[in-house]
């Protein structure tokens, strides 16, 4: 019979924990030229397997323009889609209710 270790590793995107560390002092690093502004009217993430950074955050401005940011996690790129795009706009609840 087999004996499963009970302190079996989670699955991981990096090699090691120096690989993740390495990457979110990066991304730190690189945080502060986001601009501080809603800059962008849309975002999307991409995985990037093999890259240095596991995510990458495509932004479009309103021109059309697009630039990329690269985050170790997708955690990390959804939030700074958050920051600089706008919110949607609040759906309208006129339907939104009891029939009668």
């Amino acid at each position: 019979m087999g004996h499963k270790d009970p302190k079996s590793r989670g699955f991981s995107i990096f090699r090691s924990a120096g690989e993740e560390a390495e990457i979110r002092e990066h991304d730190a690093l690189h945080r502060n030229d986001e601009g501080g502004h809603m800059s962008c009217t849309s975002g999307r993430i991409v995985s990037t397997p093999g890259a240095e950074s596991a995510f990458k955050a495509v932004m479009t401005r309103e021109d059309g323009a697009t630039f990329e940011v690269s985050f170790a996690s997708m955690g990390e790129a959804e939030a700074f889609i958050r920051r600089n795009t706008p919110s949607p706009p609040s759906r309208s609840t006129t339907y939104d209710r009891d029939p009668g």
